[in-house]
């Protein structure tokens, strides 16, 4: 049976699962995972070990990618961890188990009296007398020369794995917002700014009746397509004003493309007493935790 054919039984609950590890092994970069279930059999945790030779942001979209592709899951980013290992051994090293000298002491494991590691300054060990344990010795300690050798050879030892913490990107935060009309156009401008990065989207349109809700939220989302390094294609699908509680709400829905896939996102916000500005944090609000897994320009390379 080839690889891309399901090997499971479908009648079974959890019988996928096997399938859709091995599917994620074969992503670029990942050498090991492991899906864990929660008690309704839904994907709780995905553990990926890779390697160093791409970014773990990048991997964890792939594997969000491939769960939604192949079984239809929505998986939330946060659920994906992934740990980096490097490939290199110790110096003189032969393999992985190889013990390295324990600090300050000559002889084997096996010969450290663990005792007299623990005894208390004078002698003796805590909760004892001095007559009633005789003070314990230690192996014989080597040659200067063996001892000089051990302690450079645990300076010069690398640490054979590293787990690599990678922070997500600044969060996008809104600058300033503002909105000219004439008799024939609406021009809104959107200033974000993530970290020190700082960009400005503007759009205009035609005068009519709330077209300043659409120019706005255009506007960010041109700013945010200034900030991305990545190829990413946001389209504003739709934007409205809701009562809600007895409150005007701002509901916007964007289409975030890469590449092949596409997916809607959706906002919220408070109108508050600036509607122009709910309109922006809306926007924010439905592309940050997504927006948290591309790359963002150098700074000083967006439009100021």
């Amino acid at each position: 049976m080839g690889d891309n054919e399901l090997e499971w039984d479908t009648t079974e609950r959890d019988a996928w699962v096997e399938d859709a590890e091995r599917w994620l092994r074969r992503i670029n970069g990942v050498r090991e995972c492991k899906i864990d279930l929660d008690g309704d059999g839904a994907i709780s945790g995905v553990h990926v070990v890779a390697g160093m030779e791409r970014e773990p942001r990048h991997i964890v979209r792939d594997v969000e990618g491939l769960l939604k592709a192949r079984l239809g899951l929505d998986v939330y980013y946060k659920k994906i961890g992934v740990v980096q290992m490097v490939d290199e051994l110790p110096a003189g090293a032969e393999t992985e188990d190889e013990v390295l000298p324990v600090p300050g002491l000559a002889g084997p494991l096996a010969e450290v009296d663990f005792e007299a590691l623990t005894r208390a300054p004078g002698g003796s060990a805590p909760g004892a007398a001095p007559a009633d344990r005789p003070a314990a010795r230690g192996p014989e300690p080597a040659s200067s020369a063996t001892a000089s050798s051990s302690k450079a050879s645990l300076a010069a030892a690398p640490t054979p794995a590293v787990l690599v913490a990678e922070d997500l990107a600044p969060r996008l935060q809104c600058a300033g917002v503002g909105v000219m009309t004439s008799e024939t156009l609406v021009r809104a401008e959107v200033r974000l700014q993530a970290g020190d990065l700082v960009a400005l989207g503007t759009r205009e349109v035609p005068n009519h009746a709330g077209s300043d809700v659409v120019a706005v939220a255009e506007a960010a989302l041109a700013a945010v397509g200034e900030l991305l390094a990545d190829p990413v294609l946001l389209h504003l699908n739709e934007i409205r004003t809701e009562s809600m509680g007895g409150n005007a709400v701002v509901l916007v829905a964007v289409d975030l493309v890469e590449g092949r896939r596409s997916e809607t996102l959706f906002g919220t916000c408070g109108a508050g007493h600036n509607r122009q500005q709910a309109i922006v944090f809306a926007v924010l609000d439905a592309l940050n935790r997504r927006l948290a897994l591309h790359a963002l320009k150098p700074t000083g390379a967006a439009d100021a």
